[in-house]
């Protein structure tokens, strides 16, 4: 029997190897063609030709030469079909020149239907871009998927960056955007904006977005009829001056700011400094004092900062409280610094406010150009993150940006995304720390504590998610979950004949800022049936000191619905004792950092037996938090605080866990 060989070669080789076969002796041998179309680089399509040469083949024939193949090569695809046909009457007597002219039969065919297949396609493309070019502005087209599919020169001159061809299927609308304009913030304001304005979804987005140069771009995004995108960009025109100016400081605003930014970060061969100052007391202020006074604050800073820097730098207000000053660092960053640390020391020593000398606490944040980043989107995310660890830090602090501040940026991003979706992924839970009341040794409360895992961070602190919450403004969710879940937990354990007296759930002071806790509250109450006696809601004291009026309206509402009210950690935020009687507190809880050592310390010893007396003069219980051992216990009982908790005397537990570990089943 004969052996047979195989392989799969390019139309080139096929042709030759079939001539090669014709004039040579391969006796014992079969040889198999397969002739397959290429549909893709990774498929090829089913079997459409097979060829067998074999022993009993004749070994030569006249007919085997380059003039017959080449004829079979030139023939059309119609003149092919009709060789076919005739060959196959002649079958019997000659069965190889059948095969051979079906062979280059089949591949003039494929060849055809790939040519016909691409020519379209490049006439379309073609006739696309000539159609771009010919427009008076600046266009980009994007397909379904959001891909780039073609954009014209006028656009390309108005990038910084050349996009070549082959880039063009990962490009979406988010990285043109980025070409366009160097202002992050500023697209994803813009953009906001304009879907809110739009009528539908297929309406046309117009916004105005701030380029590379002095110039403003007019962008216009609409839908397609296939289901893509156009972007227009219409004519670059100089922004009015007025413009580029903070109306009520008379300072560069943060277009202008952005502006100069990229201007000084394509030229300037030296380094930059970039320093991002926020006020941590406008607020305060602006609430406390009027309106008119927070403008005042605001104008009085701006002259602070125009007598701190130099005549070179560039000072702008970028947003509500916050200031920016843009300068070349040529004196050296320890001369900045130390500029900077002038600037937070005059701004605490106070500013004339009308007629009013008022200390002004501020967080300050620096980064340098080029090492902490050479755009205008990298530097300024550099400053933001280096201003942000200053508010962490502390108040009149000031932060040069590093790489761990940039590690510690994006793990807070990060928990912000998180935070978004653990109420929807069911990450969150509560527990439940018992309150033992001092004298009878048994549980009188329970205070509801939030606990968060995270599918990727595992178990997250409450120190770290909560700022995190309270910065972004999920903390209003978060609460309101926390508040809910809480009260119906309380009511679960009702039925089960367990019921602690009272329930505590920590308040943040930005669900005071929105003004609607006291309706929510409400609602909840009237909703559940919920005793409003049973419910203590407790509030830093350092929420109290940021708010006074507003806060103090609210309380005292919250204390019209029958709910009792706690200062939560009392002795962090240095209030004066006599405060107390100026808020509507039916529980003071005296932090743990005055618990640790009051054993032996006798000046902790003072200050909670003065904290004890204050509030017996006002009606309010006292309760001593993070007891750790009998010796604190004992101490804080002599002390005359009413009710104790910690983990000496029982840990967090789930709502589950409560009753049988209260009633010590």
């Amino acid at each position: 029997m004969a052996e047979s060989a195989g392989f799969c070669c390019n139309f080139e080789y096929c042709i030759a190897f079939v001539k090669t076969c014709l004039r040579g002796n391969r006796t014992g041998k079969e040889f198999c063609l397969y002739v397959r179309e290429r549909r893709s680089t990774n498929s090829m399509s089913a079997l459409t030709g097979h060829i067998k040469i074999s022993e009993s083949w004749p070994v030569a024939c006249p007919w085997a030469n380059d003039s017959v193949i080449g004829q079979g090569l030139a023939a059309s695809t119609d003149a092919a079909y009709r060789a076919f046909d005739a060959v196959l009457a002649t079958w019997q007597a000659s069965p190889w020149l059948l095969l051979l002219a079906g062979l280059c039969a089949l591949l003039l065919l494929s060849m055809g239907i790939r040519k016909a297949r691409r020519l379209p396609a490049l006439k379309h493309n073609k006739a696309v871009q000539n159609t771009l070019d010919a427009l008076p502005d600046a266009v980009a087209l994007f397909n379904q998927e959001g891909k780039l599919t073609a954009l014209n020169e006028k656009l390309s001159r108005l990038l910084p960056l050349k996009i070549e061809p082959a880039v063009y299927p990962k490009m979406s609308t988010t990285d043109l955007y980025a070409q366009i304009s160097p202002d992050n913030l500023a697209i994803e304001r813009a953009m906001t904006v304009a879907r809110e304005q739009a009528a539908s979804l297929d309406s046309t987005l117009s916004f105005e977005l701030p380029s590379y140069g002095q110039r403003s771009l007019l962008v216009k995004e609409r839908a397609t009829g296939d289901g893509g995108k156009s972007i227009s960009v219409y004519g670059a025109v100089p922004t009015p001056s007025h413009r580029l100016r903070d109306p009520l400081t008379a300072l560069a605003n943060r277009t202008r700011l952005v502006h100069e930014l990229a201007q000084r970060c394509s030229r300037t061969k030296g380094e930059l400094s970039l320093i991002i100052v926020d006020l941590r007391s406008f607020r305060q202020i602006n609430d406390t004092y009027g309106r008119s006074a927070g403008d005042e604050l605001l104008k009085q800073t701006a002259i602070c900062l125009q007598q701190s820097m130099p005549n070179n730098a560039l000072i702008a207000r970028t947003a509500g409280d916050e200031f920016a000053i843009l300068l070349e660092t040529d004196h050296g960053r320890r001369a900045i610094e130390s500029m900077v640390e002038e600037l937070l020391k005059t701004l605490r020593q106070g500013l004339n406010v009308n007629a009013m000398n008022v200390p002004v606490r501020a967080s300050i944040g620096i980064a340098y150009a080029p090492e902490h980043g050479n755009t205008v989107s990298t530097l300024l995310t550099s400053a933001d993150s280096a201003c942000a660890h200053a508010k962490h830090v502390g108040d009149n602090t000031l932060v040069v940006f590093n790489s761990k501040q940039q590690q510690t940026a994006k793990r807070r991003h990060q928990l912000e995304i998180g935070l978004q979706q653990a109420i929807e992924r069911h990450e969150l839970a509560l527990q439940y720390q018992p309150q033992i009341d001092i004298k009878s040794k048994m549980t009188c409360g329970m205070e509801a504590l939030i606990r968060w895992h995270n599918s990727e961070f595992g178990r997250v602190s409450p120190a770290d998610f909560i700022p995190v919450a309270e910065e972004t403004g999920i903390i209003n969710r978060l609460g309101a979950w926390v508040l809910n879940q809480a009260v119906e937990d309380y009511q679960r354990l009702s039925r089960y004949g367990m019921s602690p007296t009272v329930l505590s759930v920590n308040l943040s002071r930005k669900q005071f800022e929105g003004g609607q806790i006291v309706t929510d509250v409400e609602k909840l109450l009237t909703r559940t049936g919920f005793e409003p006696t049973n419910l203590c809601l407790e509030i830093t004291e350092t929420a109290l000191a940021s708010d006074s009026d507003r806060l103090c309206k609210q309380l005292l509402e919250l204390t019209s619905l029958g709910v009792r009210l706690a200062i939560d950690d009392f002795g962090v935020g240095y209030s004066s004792l006599l405060e107390l009687r100026d808020y509507p507190i039916a529980e003071v809880k005296i932090d743990r950092a005055f618990i640790t050592n009051i054993a032996t310390d006798t000046h902790s010893q003072d200050i909670v037996g003065a904290v004890v007396d204050i509030s017996r003069s006002i009606g309010a219980e006292v309760v001593a938090e993070g007891i750790e051992n009998q010796q604190q216990f004992d101490k804080v009982a002599e002390l005359g605080c009413d009710r104790a908790q910690g983990y000496f005397l029982c840990e967090p537990m789930a709502a589950t866990t409560f009753p049988d570990v209260v009633l010590g089943r």
